[in-house]
C-alpha cells in the first residue's frame, strides 16, 4: 500500500473545512428567535401564569457554603401591568404559595420570586425576597431590577 502524504494532508484540510462549515451552518440556521421554555400554572384565583424557572438554590457566597441561605427560587411572567405595584404584590403572594409548602417542608428560611413583564427576559422586573421568622410567619421585600444585556 502506497501512502501519499500530500493527499492525506489535503484530505485532512478538507475534513476540517467541512466540519467548520457544518458548525457554522448549524449556528446561523438557528435564527434569532429563542423560545423561553415555560410551564403554565393556573392559580387559585383563576389567573394563568407562565413559570419560566423554578430551582433549589444553594446558599453559596464567594465559594463558602452557608446552608442557612438555601432557598427555592421561582421566576414567572406577571399578568399585571407594570405600574400597579399593589396588584403585582398580590399576584406574587399567590405565586409564592406554589413554593411556600416545599420551602417549609425543607425547613428553609428564605425563598425568592421574580415577576417579569414578558417571557423574553427584558427590561425591568421585580424580585421578592421572602423570609420566614422563627414563629413561621413569612414576610417579603420587593426590589426592582433590570436586565441590561438585551435592552
Amino acid at each position: 500500500m502506497k501512502f501519499d502524504l500530500k493527499s492525506a494532508a489535503l484530505g485532512a484540510v478538507f475534513a476540517v473545512l467541512l466540519a467548520v462549515a457544518g458548525v457554522a451552518a448549524l449556528f446561523f440556521s438557528s435564527g434569532p428567535d429563542v423560545r423561553t421554555i415555560s410551564h403554565r400554572v393556573v392559580l387559585p384565583s383563576g389567573k394563568a401564569i407562565a413559570v419560566t424557572m423554578c430551582n433549589f438554590a444553594w446558599g453559596v457566597e464567594h465559594s463558602e457554603r452557608d446552608a442557612a441561605k438555601d432557598s427555592f427560587v421561582l421566576e414567572y411572567v406577571s399578568t399585571v401591568p407594570q405600574g400597579d405595584l399593589g396588584a403585582i404584590d398580590r399576584e406574587t403572594l399567590e405565586v409564592f404559595e406554589l413554593i411556600r409548602p416545599v420551602s417549609e417542608l425543607w425547613g428553609l428560611a428564605t425563598a425568592s420570586v421574580s415577576a417579569f413583564p414578558t417571557q423574553a427576559r427584558k427590561g425591568r422586573y421585580f424580585t421578592y425576597l421572602f423570609t420566614r421568622d422563627p414563629s413561621g410567619k413569612w414576610t417579603f421585600e420587593r426590589s426592582e431590577a433590570k436586565v441590561f444585556i438585551n435592552d
